[in-house]
């Protein structure tokens, strides 16, 4: 339907880029399998707002679709899609820093990536199979939170630690990044066909604004002035907690510490992956094979 989309992808966009991803990996690889993948999962994310490596705490629904290349019978070369969201909100940390800080933020996440995967043992013999994979990727992001009226504000415009409006400030941050995909998982074969994984990977990012959150407060009378009354109530939300604050009893005290920008953001999938065999990429390869199997041929198993 055209009315289907992925954020701001269409549905036939993604299915014109998996084909053209198809076309150039069947270029590729000689004598080996293509399948599609399938990757139903969550998204989560490490910053300055969510301090835990790894947690499956409000982690939000994710999809992946995929096509995959074998290039020897452990290595495969893949190109995914993925769509998914990351959220996280200073009111549910333990620790009373963030807490009382009261920031939130949510994020739709759009990436592509061309990934490696290794198994660890030849992917014909053996049923249970570890695997590696590694990769590059591009995503797109767009911080936003929801003011104190229910009324949803997109961060990166009101340049909230004063990202190019006040001198000294960082410049605005860009919502295209590049990441570096790394994990891994373990495959279990159903059929011939048919196979089904369970998989984690992180993506280290090239930004550290995936929360809109790095640097230091600006000043709050410069910082509304410049960019609205709005830009300074969403960048200090410590006030909106009921009663007291203990770490911020002078309200807003620009130049404190808001994030660490020494520490990039990160954000990771975990989940399952169906992968299913399409055809040999070679004709004579599968020809050879059926033969193979027809004489009761077995060769000897490969590690």
């Amino acid at each position: 339907m055209a009315g289907q989309r992925f954020g701001s992808l269409s549905m036939k966009s993604i299915f014109i880029t998996l084909s053209f991803a198809l076309q150039l990996l069947s270029h590729s690889v000689k004598g080996q399998y293509l399948a599609v993948e399938f990757l139903p999962g969550v998204l989560n994310y490490q910053g300055d707002l969510r301090q835990e490596v790894f947690t499956l705490k409000d982690g939000r629904a994710a999809l992946g679709i995929g096509v995959m290349a074998e290039l020897t019978k452990r290595i495969g070369i893949r190109y995914l899609f993925m769509y998914g969201s990351v959220h996280a909100d200073d009111k549910y940390n333990a620790q009373p820093q963030y807490y009382y800080r009261n920031l939130d933020f949510w994020s739709r996440i759009q990436e592509q990536s061309i990934q490696l995967q290794v198994q660890f043992f030849n992917g014909e013999r053996a049923k249970i199979n570890p695997f590696l994979v590694g990769g590059v990727a591009y995503f797109k992001f767009n911080p936003y939170t929801f003011d104190k009226g229910g009324v949803r504000h997109n961060l990166q415009p009101l340049s909230t630690e004063g990202q190019g409006v006040i001198p000294g400030a960082p410049a605005p941050y860009r919502l295209r990044e590049r990441s570096i995909p790394m994990g891994g998982g373990i495959r279990f074969t159903v059929t011939d066909k048919l196979s089904i994984s369970w998989e984690i990977s992180f993506r280290y990012t090239q930004t550290d604004y995936l929360d809109d959150v790095s640097t230091k407060y600006p000043d709050p009378f410069l910082l509304s002035a410049l960019k609205g009354p709005k830009a300074a109530e969403l960048s200090f939300r410590a006030l909106e907690l009921p009663g007291t604050n203990p770490l911020f009893p002078n309200g807003f005290d620009p130049g404190i510490v808001r994030g660490n920008p020494n520490k990039g953001d990160w954000y990771y999938f975990s989940g399952l992956k169906f992968r299913y065999n399409i055809t040999p990429i070679s004709l004579s390869g599968g020809r050879e094979r059926r033969m193979n199997r027809s004489r009761g041929r077995t060769d000897c198993p490969r590690w």
